[in-house]
């Protein structure tokens, strides 16, 4: 008797799991393209299925990715030590690019790390964002 449900409640366990697993995957599944798609088609799918960001919006993301806020402020918000407002007044896309990707470029000896580890696409929307921080823009 104890064997018999004992094999009876192992069943029904093993059924509630695998239930439970379909519909976990029914529910995280986002569309229909994603469970299909390969790694080569991950972007263009994440563009189908999410409104593409503009390039501005990017970097602002990737300025808060990186904790950049520890060292700079934009609009009072983050360290008041280097503000960047109206840094696209100031400087250049070339110029902001050396200051993301190598600062020892633009100021010998300045303790600003380089973020040439980051991928281009990043480094352009980093520049991006920065260009619109503009003084007519506050």
């Amino acid at each position: 008797m104890r064997e018999r449900l004992a094999k009876a409640v192992a069943l029904f366990t093993g059924v509630l799991v695998v239930g439970g697993a379909f519909l976990f995957g029914a529910f995280q599944r986002t569309s229909p393209d994603v469970a299909v798609a390969g790694p080569a088609d991950a972007r263009a799918v994440e563009e189908r299925v999410q409104p593409a960001d503009t390039l501005v919006e990017m970097g602002r993301r990737v300025y808060e990715e990186q904790d950049c806020a520890l060292c700079h402020s934009i609009a009072g918000e983050g360290s008041p030590r280097s503000p960047l407002d109206g840094v696209g007044d100031r400087l250049d896309a070339e110029e902001l690019r050396l200051w993301v990707v190598d600062p020892q470029a633009v100021s010998p000896g300045v303790r600003k790390p380089a973020y040439d580890d980051l991928p281009e696409d990043e480094v352009e929307a980093v520049v991006a964002y920065l260009q619109s921080l503009t003084n007519s823009n506050r």
